[in-house]
């Protein structure tokens, strides 16, 4: 018996923070938002909005040094690849940085009414 209702709640927990952001509206509403809350979502704006112009600035100068490396590279082509396979893998993770960040503005604009 115990082994089925952990096996549900299992299921049931990505659908979890969902819920509760379905009823946060009306909590936020009844009694307004809490100092600290306010000072969060503050926060994590101002941290999200460096970050959208920090991800790009730092992947731009990481691709620009394995160019360079790159063309250095006098044509060894194992060098190369390598150089090329580290520019591939920034331009993946700024991207998925700068996704992330994307996200949690959206989910933080929520907060802002």
């Amino acid at each position: 018996m115990l082994q089925k209702i952990a096996g549900t709640l299992k299921k049931a927990s990505p659908y979890v923070p969902v819920i509760l952001l379905a009823f946060a509206r009306a909590a936020f509403a009844a009694g307004g938002q809490p100092q600290i809350v306010t000072g969060a979502v503050n926060l994590l704006n101002d941290a999200t909005s460096w970050l959208l112009g920090i991800i790009p600035a730092g992947s731009g100068a990481a691709i620009g040094y394995h160019a360079l490396m790159k063309q250095m590279s006098d044509g060894d082509p194992a060098t190369a690849a390598v150089h090329n396979r580290a520019m591939r893998n920034v331009l993946v993770g700024g991207a998925i940085g700068e996704s992330a960040v994307g996200i949690t503005k959206v989910f933080l604009s929520y907060f802002q009414g």
